[in-house]
């Protein structure tokens, strides 16, 4: 497919399929390109987790499906630290590349395009974050397991994900079949997280306007980009995540757990 150039600065990992890549994620790019941040959140709410994170100079930082770059670009504005975000998505990175260009940085970034899973155990991060990716790992405890053993003792993480309310019913969504049921519940969240080493410090929960405000970005995203790319008329999948969101608002919400590693 016809795409835009690759920066060169942007590193491969290992086994990507860089073409493959540039047409799998061309949806997301056309759902996407309006949002400063790819998640459910404020830039208050992610100042919050910024802040529990405390970056500090000579810290490195990973951040797995980093988007746009927005927790990366804020960190290395507070704090003289060594950031990688890495992505799937050659969409999201050569935004983010352009972002950091034009910023004025304390510290120093690099973006890689791949599979998060592909980065290396070692060496281990002051840093590790995932928001909004679990699917890389299969879930939460997944996720939670794989930034643990990227993480250096005392070291600390971040994973957004989705959970269930408290006062979701979940036999009442086994008993309809509704896939809500399959997902934690925040008390159950934070038994995976202290059984792996951690010890949970704070959660923020996206407030009920910030998923709605991410869901209305989607499809004014879908709504412009079809207007400039005939080819890449996604509005009906946006609608359909609309949908579904509606769907499960009463029994799930969103949420970023940020950890210590013990």
């Amino acid at each position: 497919m016809d795409h835009p150039p690759l920066p060169p600065d942007i590193r491969v990992l290992p086994d990507t399929d860089v073409e493959g890549a540039w047409e799998r994620f061309y949806p997301f790019e056309a759902l996407h390109h309006l949002h400063e941040i790819c998640n459910p959140m404020r830039p208050t709410d992610l100042s919050a987790v910024i802040d529990t994170l405390d970056p500090q100079d000579g810290a490195p930082a990973l951040d797995i499906a980093c988007g746009h770059g927005d927790l990366l670009l804020e960190m290395v504005r507070r704090a003289s630290l060594f950031g990688v975000g890495v992505d799937l998505s050659p969409w999201v990175l050569r935004r983010a590349y352009a972002r950091a260009s034009q910023a004025k940085l304390a510290g120093t970034l690099e973006w890689w395009l791949g599979d998060g899973k592909a980065v290396p155990r070692e060496p281990r991060w002051d840093i590790a974050t995932c928001l909004g990716a679990s699917w890389i790992w299969h879930g939460f405890a997944g996720t939670a397991r794989a930034l643990t053993a990227r993480l250096r003792p005392e070291g600390r993480l971040a994973i957004g994900d989705l959970r269930l309310r408290q006062a979701a019913d979940r036999e009442r969504l086994r008993e309809i079949g509704a896939p809500a049921a399959a997902t934690p519940t925040r008390d159950e969240q934070a038994t995976i997280l202290i059984g792996l080493g951690l010890d949970p410090i704070f959660e923020m929960v996206a407030p009920d306007d910030a998923w709605e405000q991410y869901h209305q970005t989607v499809l004014a995203s879908a709504t412009t980009y079809a207007v400039d790319h005939p080819d890449a008329d996604y509005r009906h999948l946006a609608a359909a995540w609309m949908e579904d969101f509606q769907r499960d608002r009463q029994h799930l919400t969103w949420s970023v757990w940020v950890a210590r590693k013990r």
